[in-house]
């Protein structure tokens, strides 16, 4: 269990609703999707909106209405979950699946993030966390860990290497190091200028994973003192430079691949 899902498993157990964080656990993958961000007019306060979607397997989605309780305590969690952080949940969505299918969704997943995986789609998140480095570190710091996963899980995919959702950043960089040409051209001691360059990737992948950990502990929600002070704005500043880099370079050497392989 992990992220989100496992925040709203802790929610419902807290509340004692025990029948509801087990469907939960045995039932659901939670994904969250951000929309946008809103700004106060006479403040500095900000909130962002997210999409959650809840999949299911299709048998049991067609029952939910046997299970209007665990349904219902389910979003309620969610949306209780988000106040605590300044987020508005726009839509909760059940969708099904069939389980069958679910060793064929890597096709479907190479696909989906090859549509989005461009210049103009890198160029845009990287944009967006400079934007929000001094309005909303959080954000740019959820862009910045974001992007290198998407464009490792798209890698790895093309590779045909399933990854594993439990995996972190740094399990899904030092894989997508080991199963992508990081050199190709001609050149003398390309073993060893590989070998560099997946060091280079590695460590700029560590500075995003460790400034992103930073997060935790110097986010809002957590019942702060009054003299607590926010992490300075110099290290988001790191990671949104680390990830925009990393991101760029793996577009790059996706693009040469598939021009190489159309010529």
């Amino acid at each position: 269990m992990e992220g989100l899902k496992l925040e709203i498993f802790n929610w419902l157990i807290e509340l004692d609703d025990k029948e509801a964080a087990e469907f939960l656990s045995d039932n659901c993958d939670l994904d969250n999707r951000y929309i946008n961000t809103y700004f106060g007019l006479d403040s500095d306060s900000e909130t962002n909106m997210f999409d959650v979607i809840i999949n299911v397997p299709l048998k049991l989605h067609r029952k939910l209405n046997d299970y209007k309780s665990e349904v219902s305590k389910i979003e309620s969690a969610i949306k209780e979950y988000a106040q605590t952080d300044s987020i508005i949940i726009r839509n909760i969505d059940w969708r099904p699946y069939a389980k069958n299918a679910k060793d064929s969704s890597y096709s479907q997943n190479v696909e989906e993030i090859s549509k989005i995986l461009t210049h103009e789609y890198v160029s845009k998140q990287i944009r967006l966390m400079h934007d929000s480095i001094e309005t909303n570190p959080h954000l740019a710091l959820g862009i910045s860990k974001e992007l290198i996963e998407t464009c490792c899980k798209y890698i790895l995919e093309e590779a045909g290497i399933k990854y594993e959702k439990d995996w972190d950043i740094l399990k899904l960089v030092k894989e997508t190091n080991r199963n992508i040409d990081l050199l190709p051209y001609e050149i003398e001691n390309k073993k060893l200028v590989e070998s560099s360059i997946a060091k280079i990737l590695g460590g700029l992948s560590n500075i995003v994973h460790g400034i992103t950990e930073l997060r935790n502990s110097f986010g809002t929600g957590h019942g702060h003192s009054p003299n607590f002070k926010m992490l300075d704005k110099i290290y988001t500043k790191l990671a949104v430079s680390s990830s925009s880099d990393f991101a760029v370079f793996y577009l790059s050497l996706i693009e040469i691949k598939k021009n190489k392989s159309s010529s």
